[in-house]
């Protein structure tokens, strides 16, 4: 398996686990189960945490990327005798 589709598969069971939590806190509400809440709480939080982990990767990851394509983009497109960094200005 390569990074990317580890990555979607561990984001995708943090939502899953997020949904388990507040199914799980619901379900403990309705039966009065202080601790039943408290658990689906936690494992909510749990899930959140890593969602928004496997995001930011993901984010940081597109961005490095976004970079190389605009930088690539710079030298194909750039005038014959000026260099990318003299362009800006």
């Amino acid at each position: 398996m390569n990074r990317e589709a580890i990555e979607a598969a561990a984001a995708a069971a943090g939502s899953k686990i997020t949904y388990t939590g507040a199914g799980t806190t619901l379900l403990a509400w309705l039966a009065s189960s202080q601790f039943g809440v408290l658990f689906g709480i936690t494992l909510g939080v749990i899930g959140l945490l890593v969602n928004l982990y496997f995001k930011y990767r993901t984010d940081k990851r597109e961005h490095a990327e976004h970079v190389l394509r605009m930088r690539k983009m710079a030298i194909d497109t750039a005038p014959v005798g000026i260099k990318p960094e003299e362009q800006d200005e």
